[in-house]
């Protein structure tokens, strides 16, 4: 009998001890326990939430002439205050911000108006929440956005693309929008642009206005991304082979019409036009609207170059190039 109570103690005595929640699972479980993730966190209705907003542009990926699109990589960052996630840190462990699940909790319904395409963005589902109800939403987005291009200067271009932040459905009353940072720091923020690429990071002004769309007022806050393209490569890659090819074709008019020399250099110049067109159009932007000025300097090249191969036309331009180098003596022609 002895033995077969030893027996029950011992196997009362080997049954694991309930293990007590942590501090910050006691405190998730406490902020989430009836929490509506539909309802706007405000202890009163009449007071609008308040979505400050912070941009950090990182790079140009692509500018796209041809659909008239820009993609980025930007640091995006939403800070607001939820009324319904405060605590006392003393009674959690001294516990003063946590992380938790966006879907778990309201987030504002703010879009940006030229969005595209959201790109290869990384799902980030986390928010970090401090005990006084500030929650920070910070996101990397690779944004495809709407762009006006303006490509007539190409390759001294200067481009200037929006990003329009709003609400889509609720007005300033009840949700309002402000920068986190100055206007003046935004601007002038360039630590995290990558500056070797193509493109050259001017400024990023920002302004912030409201909208009257059906007797509500909708408040917007718009980031002008001014960027230029660096001309290096295209000047000596397409400008200066260009301009010699444009000045050795001219000289081909100091050639006799029926000289044997005259058809070999322009045969070899035509092949030097023919193989320069097809690296042109690799490099030139496509676009359908206008013509970069680069192409139509090229068509000029082109069109030299089938004047000279006239026999009547060269007078013309023979003598255009005899009254600016030669001063002197007459001018005779030798048709064949």
């Amino acid at each position: 009998m002895t033995y077969i109570w030893l027996l029950l103690l011992s196997s009362v005595a080997c049954v694991p001890e309930k293990h007590k929640r942590s501090p910050l699972n006691q405190l998730t479980r406490t902020l989430l326990r009836g929490y509506d993730s539909g309802v706007r966190p405000v202890q009163n209705w009449t007071s609008p939430t308040v979505v400050y907003i912070d941009l950090i542009l990182q790079s140009i990926l692509n500018v796209d002439g041809k659909t008239q699109s820009l993609t980025t990589c930007i640091w995006y960052r939403q800070i607001w205050t939820d009324e319904f996630l405060v605590w006392d840190p003393e009674e959690f462990d001294g516990i003063t911000e946590i992380s938790l699940l966006s879907d778990a909790i309201w987030v504002p319904d703010v879009i940006v108006s030229e969005f595209v395409d959201e790109g290869k963005s990384p799902p980030i589902p986390y928010v970090y929440v401090n005990s006084s109800g500030l929650v920070k939403n910070y996101r990397p987005i690779q944004a495809v956005l709407a762009c006006k291009l303006e490509l007539y200067a190409f390759p001294f271009d200067k481009q200037n693309c929006t990003l329009t932040f709003r609400s889509w459905l609720h007005s300033v009353q009840e949700l309002d929008l402000a920068l986190w940072r100055s206007a003046e720091a935004i601007a002038s923020e360039q630590t995290e642009f990558m500056n070797d690429g193509e493109w050259e990071l001017l400024s990023i002004p920002s302004h912030y206005w409201q909208l009257q769309q059906a007797g509500e007022e909708y408040a917007h806050i718009q980031f002008n991304v001014l960027i230029r393209r660096r001309p290096l490569l295209y000047v000596v890659g397409l400008l200066i082979p260009s301009i010699f090819l444009m000045l050795v074709d001219v000289m081909s008019f100091y050639l006799p019409i029926n000289s044997g020399t005259r058809v070999t250099f322009k045969t070899s110049t035509l092949l030097g036009y023919t193989v320069f067109r097809v690296n042109l159009m690799d490099e030139l932007p496509a676009t359908a609207v206008t013509t970069p000025l680069i192409g139509k300097h090229l068509a000029c090249c082109q069109g030299c170059f089938w004047l000279g191969t006239s026999r009547k036309s060269t007078r013309v331009p023979v003598f255009f190039l005899h009254c600016l180098f030669v001063s002197e003596g007459p001018i005779t022609y030798q048709d064949g």
